[in-house]
């Protein structure tokens, strides 16, 4: 897509094991960006066969982790002239003309902008403040959605790798902050996506209502290892501007991981998942989870009864 002001637009999609309903997804962006590649994490199982002839595949040979995916797109997309890319998860549907809107709020936004973002994500406001010149500034920005102009890319680099998956755009996000650049939101722009399973934990609390204590959107068991591990990681990063967010963020996660904890059964297995986590991440070892402990994560069930559940969430 080439933009009225001249931006070159490719999208980037990371997809593990993706079914058949990939192709929509790719056939509505095609006509709004100048090539979609799709990159195959090391899909173990068949790769779609529906798939339009215009987009590029890229595949990885194993399991490599969200970052990984999304850079070696990106990478492709910057050096074959891209002005701009956006990022995109398997499962999230932009809307017809959302790229224009994404393009048009990246220009209006001007200097000290890191890029630009729908407003609502599975129907969650991105929207941190209002500044003086009326941008909507996002905070806790999904990267699913995220229209990135190079400059930004060779400003702060691309996603950190060795995060393997989670927290891996809130990263990119403060290291943007750090350098003085901004997220805007696309005013009114809604990215559909399927979030985590929502439950209501067993007992009286269950009853008693209350989100975030009785009702709770739980990620899968082996994804907590990463969410502990790359909170340790990006709490002990030197980024300047960000100590009150990463406190805030912080207090907000160890609530969660405690109702994670209280729920989960048997619990001494999330707690040697989480324990694990805490001392990986305070010693730097970042990356794959462990192989010894993907059973253990495996034995969790959540003492919960489900409200509503998507299929399973990003690559393992």
């Amino acid at each position: 897509m080439t933009a009225p002001s001249g931006l070159v637009v490719d999208a980037v999609i990371s997809a593990f094991e993706p079914g058949d309903d990939l192709a929509g997804r790719i056939d509505s962006l095609l006509p709004q960006v100048r090539r979609v590649v799709v990159v195959d994490d090391g899909s173990p199982g068949p790769w779609p066969t529906n798939l339009p002839e215009a987009v590029v595949v890229i595949r990885l040979a194993e399991n490599s982790g969200i970052a990984v995916a999304l850079n070696r797109g990106v990478a492709a997309c910057l050096e074959d002239g891209a002005e701009a890319v956006l990022t995109l998860d398997q499962d999230s549907d932009l809307p017809a003309g959302g790229v224009a809107q994404l393009v048009a709020t990246l220009a209006e936004a001007g200097e000290g902008t890191a890029f630009s973002a729908p407003e609502f994500f599975a129907g969650v406001s991105q929207v941190h403040r209002t500044d003086g010149r009326g941008r909507r500034i996002t905070r806790h920005t999904i990267q699913s959605g995220m229209l990135v102009p190079a400059a930004t890319w060779e400003r702060v680099g691309l996603l950190r790798e060795d995060l393997f998956i989670d927290l891996v755009d809130t990263e990119f996000e403060m290291r943007c902050a750090s350098a003085g650049l901004h997220g805007v939101a696309a005013a009114g722009l809604r990215l559909g996506h399927r979030l985590g399973t929502q439950q209501r934990r067993h007992g009286w609390l269950g009853r008693l209502g209350i989100v975030g204590i009785s009702h709770l959107t739980l990620s899968t068991p082996f994804r907590y290892y990463y969410r502990v591990r790359n909170r340790v990681v990006v709490n002990r990063e030197r980024m300047s501007g960000t100590f009150a967010w990463r406190l805030r963020d912080t207090l907000i996660e160890a609530i969660h991981f405690v109702n994670v904890l209280s729920i989960a059964r048997p619990r001494r297995a999330m707690w040697r998942i989480m324990t694990a986590a805490v001392s990986d991440g305070r010693a730097g070892r970042t990356g794959r989870m462990p192989a010894q402990l993907a059973p253990v994560a495996r034995e969790v069930r959540w003492a919960a009864d489900v409200i509503a559940s998507p299929d399973d969430e990003d690559q393992a």
